[in-house]
């Protein structure tokens, strides 16, 4: 069995409920999302940069810092921060690439569905996973 980590808990804990908000809200509002996102395309790079700080960067940071858990079901919050954290990075220093992932709200609402559903999915896994450990 792989190593605990002493913070891991905490940083499953705090993400549960933002990862089902912000899920159920991508399922629901799908249209919602779509219009944000291209609302910050068209700005352009400072939009690039409202998303990944409103949006990306917390999770990811958290992640990223305290949630090294490389064994067990936990790994797949770990992979999500560091996949998340790479691409916070490409996004900064190589801001076309951000604004073509931004540009993608305009395929329509069910990549944000698709993007709910997997909120959902690793909301799930850390409740799953702070049960299990209780």
């Amino acid at each position: 069995m792989p190593p605990v980590s002493l913070t891991a808990p905490f940083v499953q804990a705090l993400l549960v409920l933002p990862f089902f908000v912000m899920g159920l809200s991508h399922i629901v509002q799908p249209a919602m999302w779509r219009e944000y996102f291209l609302g910050l395309h068209a700005q352009g790079p400072p939009g690039l940069v409202t998303r990944t700080f409103s949006l990306e960067l917390w999770s990811a940071l958290l992640i990223v810092t305290f949630h090294q858990v490389w064994g067990g079901p936990a790994v797949v919050l770990t992979l999500y921060g560091h996949a998340l954290m790479t691409k916070i990075i490409l996004s900064m220093l190589a801001p076309r690439l951000g604004l073509r992932s931004l540009a993608l709200a305009g395929k329509g609402d069910n990549g944000f569905r698709a993007g709910g559903v997997m909120l959902m999915a690793l909301g799930a896994l850390d409740l799953w996973v702070l049960i299990r450990a209780a």
